[in-house]
């Protein structure tokens, strides 16, 4: 959702310009009764420039055209009371608290977690774990017990059979782990398995999953990061006649050939994912995916453009390619990174314990008399109500700077929390160790509260969400549903626009392909013979992949055909294509023809949600004046 509000909030950028200093809180421009500075213009400009792909948007005119257009929706956005629904509350809210927790840290302490974090990212752990799960705290005890127990067996007997005889995928676990490095387990579990030493099994540990052990079989350096491209044939095909490990060795063979890997896999790959990209992945390491055959397969390829005899995965058959292999990163690369990772994860709450000890010497606390307050209650039942009278409750209890807490607002404290209570606590104990959680709770609110006039990066950001959130909102309503929902509109802007609308002509038959021409002229000597596709096939390829069939529908813009040519039914000549040669056997051809509404729909709104936009930002533009002061503007380009 954040990436969808960002990118709405301006999906442009421009070269930077820049203001002298004295100007940044010179009003700009003033859209209706708000005045936008020319710090508040530039921030925004110049922050997005690096995202801008249409080189019109570059354009100073043709930027404030949008960014006008942007701060119009915002305006009616507010002025329809969007930023008053619950949904927006809701929503803004969540995303101010993560915002804060990554604003509300102990510098030191992070530092001294991200390089132990980068030490644990340049190495890696081979493990094998037990696990055993319970679902309440009345369970633990047992729990314990039985990992106690499992780890005797762990220790001294066969991984396998431990595996067989305990492993249920319930409530315990018995499982290889492979090779992972820093932020690929819990960090509870991460710090287990770095710090026990190569053949020794850990003692019983616990994380939000339950009791751990685990044995560490072996550590050695990183291997850094590998980038392949593959080709995959799924191991599920529609079509029944087509072997999954058949079509692999034919594209191997056609590989061995020299055909084009890129071209190949855009035509051929079952992964939709990366096909588009010549079957490029993303770059990977140990533990990132989940087929270690693959993985190792990718790490064993040592010169680029190297590749692999097929294999075959629980996702299917695949051929790797070497794109690329890259070590962990110097330090100072990735230590943004790193930090972001580390305040994301378990290792915050060290974070926080180091920021509250900050927190008590950098504000003036007013702290009350626990015994005194103690003093006033006299019970042995501590989920009982704590009340006290009005006249002593609305008394200062809690001073943070100039902000106050009752003794009403800690009653409600401990009341929320009463369940929670043993019956056992000593009464002063409870209330000396509620009050912690009290002011700890307090001390983190007070500076979450003022955090958007200490931090000017902060309430930046916050304010980029608002908007975006806003723009989202009401851009749903008036321009993407309001075009869904309008049947007569579509319809009728479909009438009006027929000719927009049409299907991409196809032809249907056999396409062969190969990258020896004659091979070609004798598929197609066979055919004139009257040979079917199995049969020329079977002489054609019997020694060695000469050619590959294609059955079906291709559409004319498809890229296992020719371009631009004027196709007939029946045997075609023989067509250059990248490196190759195809030729095809056409059983009939459709020509384009224009859609019906139904089968358009899809882009009818999408042109017609177009429209409703321009017409909507006139009307804006009529409602609330615009004015711009072009002197300031010109002056600072």
């Amino acid at each position: 959702m954040y990436k969808v509000i960002l990118a709405l909030i301006f999906l442009f950028g421009a070269e930077n310009i820049s203001f002298s200093q004295s100007l940044n809180s010179k009003t700009l421009m003033s859209i209706a009764d708000e005045k936008i500075t020319v710090k508040d213009f530039l921030r925004v400009y110049n922050k997005n420039m690096d995202l801008v792909q249409d080189q019109s948007q570059k354009n100073i005119d043709d930027y404030l055209k949008l960014y006008i257009n942007y701060k119009l929706k915002l305006k009616e956005a507010k002025a329809l009371g969007y930023d008053q629904k619950d949904s927006y509350q809701k929503e803004f809210k969540n995303y101010k608290e993560q915002l804060l927790r990554a604003y509300t840290n102990d510098k030191e302490v992070t530092a001294t977690l991200v390089s132990e974090a980068y030490d644990r990212s340049i190495n890696e752990v081979k493990a094998q774990h037990v696990l055993v799960r319970f679902e309440s705290d009345q369970d633990s005890l047992a729990a314990y017990k039985k990992i106690k127990e499992l780890r005797s067996r762990f220790v001294n007997e066969d991984f396998s059979s431990l595996r067989l005889s305990m492993h249920d995928g319930k409530s315990i676990f018995v499982e290889d782990l492979g090779y992972f490095s820093a932020f690929k387990m819990v960090y509870n579990f991460e710090n287990a398995a770095f710090k026990t030493p190569v053949g020794q099994t850990s003692e019983p540990f616990k994380t939000q999953f339950g009791y751990h052990v685990v044995k560490v079989l072996n550590k050695r350096p990183s291997k850094g990061k590998v980038q392949v491209a593959h080709i995959m044939i799924a191991n599920t095909q529609k079509d029944s006649t087509l072997i999954p490990e058949n079509r692999i060795k034919e594209l191997y063979n056609l590989l061995q050939q020299g055909s084009s890997f890129e071209n190949l896999a855009k035509q051929y790959s079952d992964d939709k994912g990366s096909s588009s990209r010549g079957g490029v992945m993303n770059p990977f390491g140990s533990g990132d995916i989940s087929s270690e055959i693959f993985v190792d397969t990718a790490f064993e390829l040592n010169e680029i453009g190297a590749l692999s005899n097929p294999i075959q995965t629980q996702f299917g058959w695949h051929i790797l390619k070497l794109i690329s292999r890259s070590p962990i990163k110097p330090f100072e690369e990735i230590k943004m990174e790193l930090e972001q990772k580390v305040k994301r994860d378990a290792r915050s709450s060290i974070i926080r314990e180091k920021m509250l000890e900050k927190l008590m010497q950098r504000y003036e606390i007013s702290q009350p008399d626990l015994n005194q307050f103690s003093q006033q209650f006299e019970r042995n039942d501590p989920e009982s109500d704590w009340v006290l009278e009005d006249s002593i409750s609305q008394k200062i209890f809690l001073k943070i700077e100039s902000k106050i807490f009752t003794i009403k607002d800690f009653l409600a404290f401990l009341n929320k929390r009463k369940r929670s209570f043993k019956k056992s606590t000593d009464k002063n104990q409870l209330i000396a160790k509620q009050y912690e959680n009290f002011l700890e709770d307090k001390l983190f609110e007070y500076k979450k509260d003022n955090l958007i006039n200490e931090n000017e990066d902060y309430a930046n950001i916050l304010k980029e969400y608002e908007e975006g959130l806003l723009l989202f909102d009401i851009m749903q309503d008036k321009i993407w549903n309001s075009a869904k929902k309008d049947s007569l509109g579509l319809k009728q802007y479909f009438k009006d626009n027929v000719s927009k609308f049409t299907s991409t002509a196809k032809v249907s038959g056999t396409l062969v392909r190969s990258n020896d021409k004659n091979q070609l002229i004798r598929v197609q000597n066979l055919w004139m013979d009257g040979a079917t596709n199995e049969a020329i096939s079977d002489q054609i390829n019997s020694e060695s992949q000469l050619i590959i069939f294609s059955n079906g529908d291709f559409e004319l813009d498809n890229s296992l055909l020719p371009q631009n040519t004027n196709f007939e039914l029946g045997i075609s000549e023989i067509y250059k294509l990248d490196t190759n040669y195809v030729i095809l056997n056409i059983t009939s051809l459709t020509a384009a023809e224009v859609l019906s509404f139904e089968d358009s729909r899809g882009a009818v709104i999408s042109e017609y949600q177009t429209v409703l936009e321009s017409d909507w930002i006139k009307a804006l533009r009529i409602k609330y004046k615009v004015n711009i002061d072009n002197k300031i503007l010109k002056s600072g380009i």
